[in-house]
């Protein structure tokens, strides 16, 4: 499929992708989303068992002779502050995705953004300056009239964009060797760098039809 290229509102040339535009799997994107969102979370729940607690190396007192029920350790369940007897212990909750269907998830959310019309492809820049105002100026033809969150994916991290960009709450720079479906997923707008479309479909391509 051929898609077009912009540079700022103009567009300047077309460029060739056989992949990376191609199907929309839904069911492959709310598992990579699941997965992603599982593999983010820390299962800090924890709880002390009688073999953790601190103390209780003596018995407490004599087996027999004193009226009182016999004990063995302070550190019993039957005790105050004593152990845990199958307390919560922290989980593991990540989900495992293979390779292809993590790939295919990626494809399927690049095409639904290009079907809803909110990915576009643009070429290449850098900035000059860190500071954010310039990035502002720079990318107002791209940004004006977008509300909601904005993603650009680089082929090169850019030590200025990086800077520039980071601190603005709705605007994400993500490397192509290292993309998130999470971002991608809850993005309103997308852009894409030549380079970097050309490189993911290149990638894609040998895993899709490998």
């Amino acid at each position: 499929m051929k898609v077009d290229v912009f540079e700022f509102d103009k567009k300047v040339g077309e460029i060739e992708l056989e992949v990376l535009i191609s199907r929309v799997l839904q069911p492959v994107i709310w598992r990579a989303v699941v997965a992603r969102l599982a593999n983010k979370r820390e299962g800090n729940a924890s709880t002390l068992t009688r073999s953790e607690v601190k103390g209780g190396g003596r018995k407490p007192w004599r087996q027999k002779g004193l009226g009182r029920a016999r004990a063995g350790s302070i550190r019993s369940p039957l005790w105050r502050g004593g152990g845990v007897i199958f307390g919560p212990k922290p989980r593991d909750y990540s989900k495992k995705l293979n390779k292809k269907e993590k790939l295919l998830a990626y494809i399927s959310v690049f095409t639904s953004h290009y079907q809803n019309g909110s990915l576009k492809f643009i070429k290449d820049f850098s900035l000059d300056s860190h500071k954010t105002k310039d990035f502002l100026n720079f990318a107002r033809p791209y940004l004006e009239g977008l509300k909601g969150r904005k993603v650009f994916v680089v082929s090169d991290y850019d030590k200025n964009l990086l800077l520039a960009t980071r601190n603005l709450p709705d605007v994400e720079i993500m490397n192509s060797n290292s993309l998130d479906i999470l971002p991608l997923f809850y993005a309103d707008n997308v852009f894409i760098f030549e380079k970097a479309a050309l490189s993911l479909d290149e990638k894609y391509k040998s895993v899709i039809k490998g």
